[in-house]
This record gives C-alpha cells, sequence and structure tokens, in this order.
C-alpha cells in the first residue's frame, strides 16, 4: 500500500509539474505576442517623438521571425497605409519562415492580404511559392491575379512563362500589363509572338509594357518578326514596332528609320526619331536627328531634340 501511495504522489507531481511548465509558456507565449503587437504599434507611429525607437522596433520585429508572421500578415489588411507598409517590410525581411503562412494568405477572403501577398513572395523570392502563384495568376480574382503576375517575374524562373503568356489574354488591363512586364524580365524568346499581339491593346499602358518587355528580350528572332510584321501592323501597333526596330540597334533598319523620317505621318516621323535614339554614338543618325529639328511639326521636333539629348550624354567606351 505504502508503495502504490508513493507512486500517486509521484504521479501527482508531475501532474502539477507539467501544468506549471505548460501555464509557464502559455505566459511567455502571450507575452511574447504583447511584445509584438507593442512593437508594430511603434513601429507604425506617426508620433514624430517616437521616431527615434522606430527602426528598433522594425528590427526587433524582424527578430521575431516566424512567431510575428501570422499577426503581420492580418495587418497587411489594414487601411493605414503606413501599417500595410511595415507588415509587408517585416515580413520580407523575415523571409523564407514566412513563406508557408503567406502561400496560406494567398486564399484569404480578405482580398487585400492575398494581393499584397503574393507581391511579398515574389520579393523573398523562394522557389515553393511559384506553383501556387501561378495557380493564383491563373484563377484568382482580379487584383490578385495581376500581383500573382508581377511576382512570377521576380524568380527568373521560365517555368512561369506560359501561365504569363496567357495572361495577356486576360480581360482586365492591369493583369495583361503585370505578366507583360515580367515576361520582359524572363527574357524567354517564346513570348516575342504573343508580345506582337499586345503591340495592338486598346490601353495604352499595356501596349508600352508589351514594348518595353520586347525590348529586354532584344534577340535575332525579335528583329525578324518585327520586320515581318511592321507593313501589315495596324497604327497604333506600327509605332511601337517602329521603336522596337530602334532598340535591337542593327544596322539594317537605319534606312528603314531614315525612310520613315520622310512619312507624310507626323506621328511616325516623330516615332521614328525616338527609335533613333537608341543608336547613341552613331553620327550619321545624330545628322538625321539634327534634320529633324527643323521639321514642320512640333512633335516631331521634341523627339528629335530628347533622341539628340542622349546622344549628349552618351560616353564611349576607351
Amino acid at each position: 500500500m505504502e508503495i502504490i501511495f508513493r507512486m500517486m504522489e509521484n504521479f501527482k507531481n508531475k501532474i502539477i509539474v507539467f501544468t506549471i511548465i505548460l501555464i509557464s509558456f502559455c505566459v511567455s507565449n502571450a507575452t511574447s505576442q504583447e511584445k509584438i503587437h507593442h512593437w508594430f504599434m511603434l513601429a507604425s507611429t506617426g508620433d514624430i517623438r517616437l521616431f527615434p525607437k522606430r527602426d528598433k522596433a522594425l528590427k526587433n520585429l524582424s527578430k521575431s521571425g516566424e512567431e510575428a508572421v501570422p499577426y503581420l500578415i492580418t495587418q497587411l489588411g489594414r487601411k493605414n497605409i503606413r501599417k500595410v507598409i511595415n507588415a509587408e517590410r517585416v515580413l520580407t525581411k523575415i523571409g523564407e519562415p514566412a513563406v508557408p503562412y503567406l502561400i496560406e494568405a494567398l486564399a484569404d477572403t480578405n482580398k487585400k492580404i492575398a494581393s499584397i501577398s503574393a507581391g511579398i513572395l515574389g520579393s523573398i523570392h523562394d522557389k515553393r511559392a511559384i506553383p501556387p502563384l501561378m495557380v493564383a495568376a491563373r484563377h484568382g480574382y482580379t487584383g490578385l491575379r495581376a500581383s500573382a503576375c508581377g511576382a512570377l517575374g521576380r524568380f527568373d524562373d521560365t517555368s512561369a512563362v506560359p501561365i504569363l503568356i496567357d495572361a495577356l489574354a486576360d480581360t482586365i488591363p492591369s493583369v495583361r500589363r503585370e505578366a507583360a512586364f515580367s515576361l520582359g524580365i524572363i527574357k524567354d524568346s517564346r513570348a516575342i509572338a504573343p508580345l506582337f499581339k499586345v503591340l495592338d491593346d486598346s490601353v495604352y499602358s499595356v501596349r508600352y509594357t508589351a514594348e518595353y518587355a520586347l525590348e529586354k528580350i532584344d534577340t535575332d528572332e525579335l528583329l525578324e518578326i518585327a520586320l515581318a510584321e511592321i507593313d501589315s501592323a495596324k497604327p497604333l501597333e506600327k509605332y511601337h514596332i517602329i521603336v522596337i526596330l530602334g532598340s535591337t540597334k542593327s544596322d539594317k533598319i537605319l534606312n528603314i528609320l531614315e525612310k520613315y523620317l520622310q512619312d507624310q505621318d507626323y506621328f511616325i516621323r516623330g516615332i521614328a526619331c525616338e527609335s533613333l535614339g537608341f543608336f547613341r554614338g552613331n553620327w550619321r543618325v545624330a545628322n538625321m536627328l539634327k534634320r529633324a529639328l527643323w521639321d514642320n511639326s512640333e512633335f516631331v521636333r521634341m523627339k528629335a531634340g530628347r533622341s539628340l539629348d542622349k546622344f549628349k550624354k552618351f560616353k564611349p567606351i576607351r
């Protein structure tokens, strides 16, 4: 009986010790969360008297690591832009430990949280995020699709190219624009032909971004397609193709651009001047632009002047 009593007493002591440890853990965890809240509020303050403590609070939040992530993600949905920016900044600094939580946040019912989470995943560059971002780019709501397309470009991973090419046909301009921009960063030649189709988009910012993306890809295939498309291109598309021709910096197209300087359409003459601005250091081109300064169109003169300014800034390699 005495042995049994001692065993029961030891068992009770173990339960008591375990309970104390559990309570201590909960209390310490609660205290830790209180600190996280306190640091975040301090980091987001607009009171100039607390500015010296703000940077320290941000550092403390970053050092908190995974423990601070769930709270910080909830702050992405706030209306206070300062709090949103701080939460985004700290989550980016925390990096890889935050990735699983951010991936989960892509399905958050708060659209703002989901959209910003996609952008943060792009900044962290953890490739675990690529598959869920591709799903979001195809099936997410408007803001999330755009944000996911923009984030995919930051990985420089060609596996995202088919998804981004499909996104060029999205009904929402911001999605098409972000997809085009990301394709320009990845620089995969598969995107050249689809991007040329976007040059006739009804939204200027989408057309301009597609032009920018094609300039970045800059391959022999790009020059071939541009030369093949330019004669049959619609007016809006043609203007962008003329600039793209200049971005290749190929001597083959100088005669073509010189011909466009004589076109009846003053807009084509101006765009040709813009295209010639890529040939910095070429004095034949400089003389062509100087002649364009006497054009009867103010638009042409303005474009010629801007291109000549690029020549002034050009420093030849010695």
